[in-house]
């Protein structure tokens, strides 16, 4: 590793000590894992993209979430509020959390697209005994600057 590349992964870690709150032993702790190592020094797209989650068909969601809304998640797994919905329903965030999680494996593989990228909420709709339902696909999205 040439000196220049040694510089940035020691500032992304005194970056990311900073942000979390890390003590210098949490640090070591974080860091003698080799995969949650990795994500930290060469996983660029986990920094790079956002995650969008957006509803593709939506049904007497009780929330009133409707076609074309969006969740936007950010690298750290925090929505961004002012790029969602002024209601969230739970529902919805619990459905598409595993979707999250399978973009960050994705990102930490270089990737930045999933197979599966299509969700349900758990609300099975009024004519199955629920309320309402809405379909929800996920996809990246470079962050702004």
């Amino acid at each position: 590793m040439d000196e220049e590349q040694a510089a940035k992964i020691k500032r992304r870690w005194q970056n990311f000590q900073e942000h979390l709150g890390y003590t210098d032993e949490e640090v070591a702790i974080f860091r003698s894992e080799s995969k949650r190592a990795k994500s930290v020094e060469d996983c660029p797209n986990m920094v790079k993209y956002n995650t969008l989650i957006e509803v593709i068909e939506a049904y007497n969601c009780g929330a009133g979430h409707k076609v074309g809304d969006k969740f936007l998640v950010d690298p750290e797994g925090c929505l961004i509020l002012e790029e969602c919905p002024p209601r969230i329903c739970i529902a919805a965030v619990w459905a598409f959390k595993p979707l999250v999680s399978r973009m960050w494996q994705a990102f930490y593989d270089g990737k930045t697209e999933i197979f599966q990228d299509t969700v349900t909420c758990p609300d099975v709709g009024v004519r199955r005994g629920g309320w309402g339902e809405i379909t929800m696909r996920i996809r990246a999205v470079p962050r702004k600057k």
